[in-house]
């Protein structure tokens, strides 16, 4: 079976590259055919915040489907993140990564490292940073409306934006163009940006606060792809479930992914599994879900049927009427005909409800809907692709809100499908892990937490699966996933799984210890080049009771240690992307670093230096001394303090509440604390440890000295 798959999987990846050269070759086209079609009006960035509209616009889009270019003219600066899709083809969408620039003749000939040379693409931009000086930032939104979308493009040593809709329809009214917005730190700007964008009216989004974390989520997953990919069926979903509830890790919820569909080639028939694959539907695989094991089962979609979508041949009755066929062979590769959802609102709704009712009914409590941006593209051609994709993401969303089956994004990060999560909550933040290629999955982490900053204000960034047995990256991996605030799964082929990098994450019933917000770099590491040069990577994010966790991470080409820390002013930045925002202060007594693979405490004073070896990551938490006082938290945990809430501190007295008990570790500056019934042992400079017995269920501890 593996010996067919890898032959399968390798003729996919010539494809695949192929689409890619066709996709870039069709980019550089439009550069040179919408010259004809530049407006005179440039966009001149300003010291105040600013909202570009194009009034009165009444065009016949170009042969790809745009309709004006206007330069942009940026203020001087010091250094800018300019963020799009590395490489074109089937899977744009989950390939927008941020790149250093310190000026655009820079950015205009950027070369990717020399181990991820198909990173050479430098157009499609849909955000940029710009750090102006050390007390002021500038964020850049490209906008979407109803009827265009707009994105940057470097053109003969300018940078334009360019607005269109892949369609052929005239296009007339007004289009907002671009979002700018200034602040004293990238998040103060970019938050800025994003409510100027959801107070518009413009986009269909709303606050990543304001959206509930699906329950699942918060719990440790399993998905099929990565070991399986499509060599899927009953037997082997059956057997990975009976393997994983006795894995040794508690494993909550999994995902079934690709590979189970009714199709002819990538064309989808239905969305009734395959019969040979699984002949007894979905019955057999659902009915094995039990309430204190894996209690929740999602399945993976795609966006519009599958890869090239619905085949002529499909026995959706239903869906007759709604179906129309496309016409973008030539731009996708498409290869013969396909049918699409019609684009109107009508076939929207049909095609969604349709599939969401099919997850529900049989017996899914979830779902991940994949290829997102490949279906905008599969639109090229038609009247209007941009109108037809905010209707699909909309009536998506209205779906999954109506049937009660919370939605995972997926190659959804460009702004035609990111600006459109009114109700969603999560969106894959990197492309799929990969045990067998490192560097990629250097790069995957790094664009993950560059773009929680823009990402992180309408939806939690999701890592994707690992692999826990992977001797060389599953401890990297997993604190990455640990800082992050997003989900936390693997892939291992299910007797592979290794407990003990997975039981830090969580409790006993698999819940996930959390950050408050997701995770994103500190200032200066928006600016660098983490591969080329030699350059750690900083990561924060807050927990509660103004506990900071800081990460550090070492992936240069170099292979060499490298030395970094952090002081006091990064702390501050930590309750940056808490909604609302927070701007920390430094405590009246300090703060404390906990070391968690030391195991030790420190004062942070003026700063704190490690060596971070290659490909490695270290993970810190900053706990503000009050009073004399510091609840570590559960020190068997990847972040112990989530483990523990303050309810009040005395110079006598902390009292807290315990979510689970474990070892509990306590930092107390004037004397032993003290515990009915418990007792605390000294393991370092103030440091303390109680090793309480594991147990389900919070309690109230009371110590005192």
């Amino acid at each position: 079976m593996l010996s067919r798959f890898t032959k399968r999987e390798k003729n996919l990846g010539e494809e695949m590259k192929q689409n890619i050269i066709a996709f870039l070759g069709w980019m550089c086209a439009v550069t040179v055919m919408s010259a004809g079609i530049v407006h005179a009006e440039s966009i001149t960035i300003t010291a105040e915040k600013g909202f570009v509209t194009a009034k009165g616009i009444d065009e016949k889009p170009d042969a790809k489907g745009f309709v004006l270019v206007r330069e942009v003219v940026l203020p001087p600066f010091e250094a800018g993140a300019y963020y799009r899709p590395f490489s074109g083809g089937v899977a744009t969408g989950n390939r927008v990564e941020a790149v250093a620039f310190n000026s655009l003749s820079e950015l205009q000939d950027y070369q990717p490292p020399t181990t991820r040379k198909g990173h050479a693409n430098i157009q499609q931009g849909q955000f940029i940073l710009l750090k102006v000086n050390n007390e002021k930032y500038l964020a850049l939104l490209p906008m979407i409306s109803l009827d265009a979308y707009t994105q940057f493009f470097m053109q003969q040593g300018k940078l334009v934006v360019k607005a269109g809709s892949l369609g052929v329809d005239r296009i007339k009214g007004d289009l907002p163009l671009l979002i700018w917005a200034h602040g004293k730190s990238p998040y103060e700007a970019t938050r800025s940006a994003w409510k100027m964008a959801i107070d518009s009216g413009h986009i269909a989004a709303d606050w990543r606060s304001s959206k509930p974390y699906p329950e699942m989520y918060g719990y440790l997953g399993w998905c099929s792809w990565e070991h399986y990919k499509r060599d899927i069926s009953e037997d082997v979903i059956k057997g990975a479930v009976k393997t994983l509830e006795t894995c040794g890790a508690p494993i909550r919820w999994i995902v079934v992914d690709d590979g189970y569909l009714t199709q002819e080639g990538r064309k989808l028939i239905c969305f009734a599994p395959n019969k040979i694959k699984f002949p007894g539907g979905w019955a057999p695989v659902t009915a094995l879900k039990s309430d204190d094991k894996i209690k929740w089962m999602g399945l993976w979609r795609n966006m519009l049927g599958y890869m090239e979508g619905i085949s002529t041949k499909h026995t959706m009755d239903d869906m007759a009427d709604h179906l129309v066929p496309g016409v973008a062979k030539g731009r996708t590769l498409v290869k013969g005909k396909y049918m699409l959802p019609s684009g109107s609102p009508e076939a929207a709704k049909a095609f969604f409800d349709m599939m969401i009712l099919d997850s529900k009914e049989s017996g899914f409590d979830f779902t991940k809907v994949d290829f997102q941006t490949k279906a905008f593209f599969l639109y090229a051609g038609q009247g209007n692709a941009v109108r037809a994709m905010r209707n699909n993401n909309e009536a998506l969303e209205e779906a999954c809100k109506k049937h009660q089956i919370p939605l995972l994004n997926c190659i959804a990060q460009p702004n035609v499908n990111s600006l459109q999560t009114r109700y969603s909550a999560l969106t894959r933040s990197s492309p799929d892990y990969n045990q067998a290629d490192k560097n990629k999955n250097k790069c995957n982490t790094y664009q993950s937490f560059a773009n929680h900053l823009w990402m992180g204000q309408t939806v939690w960034g999701d890592l994707d699966m690992f692999h826990s047995h992977d001797e060389r990256d599953a401890e990297t991996m997993a604190l990455a996933r640990a800082i992050s605030g997003g989900p936390v799964y693997i892939s291992d082929e299910p007797s592979k799984v290794v407990p003990e990098v997975l039981t830090p994450f969580c409790y006993q019933d698999g819940k996930l210890l959390r950050t408050a917000a997701p995770a994103t770099l500190l200032p200066e590491s928006f600016f660098i080049h983490p591969f080329r040069d030699e350059n750690v990577f900083r990561v924060i994010a807050p927990l509660e009771d103004k506990v900071a966790a800081i990460a550090l991470f070492n992936f240069t080409e170099g292979g060499k240690t490298l030395g970094s820390g952090f002081t006091t002013t990064d702390y501050c930045h930590a309750g940056e992307l808490l909604q609302p925002a927070e701007t920390w202060e430094q405590p009246e007594e300090g703060l404390l670093v906990y070391d968690r693979e030391k195991k030790t405490v420190a004062p942070l004073n003026d700063g704190y230096m490690t060596d971070i070896a290659d490909f490695g990551g270290k993970l810190f938490l900053l706990y503000p001394n009050t009073k004399g006082w510091a609840v570590i938290g559960r020190t068997d945990k990847y972040l112990p303090s989530a483990a523990v809430k303050i309810k009040s501190v005395s110079d006598v007295e902390v009292v807290f509440t315990l979510e689970e008990s474990g070892p509990l570790m306590v930092w107390s500056e004037r004397g032993t604390p003290k515990m009915e019934g418990v007792a605390f042992k000294l393991v370092g400079n103030n440091l303390y440890l109680a090793e309480l017995p594991l147990g389900e269920g919070s309690q109230e501890i009371i110590l005192k000295r």
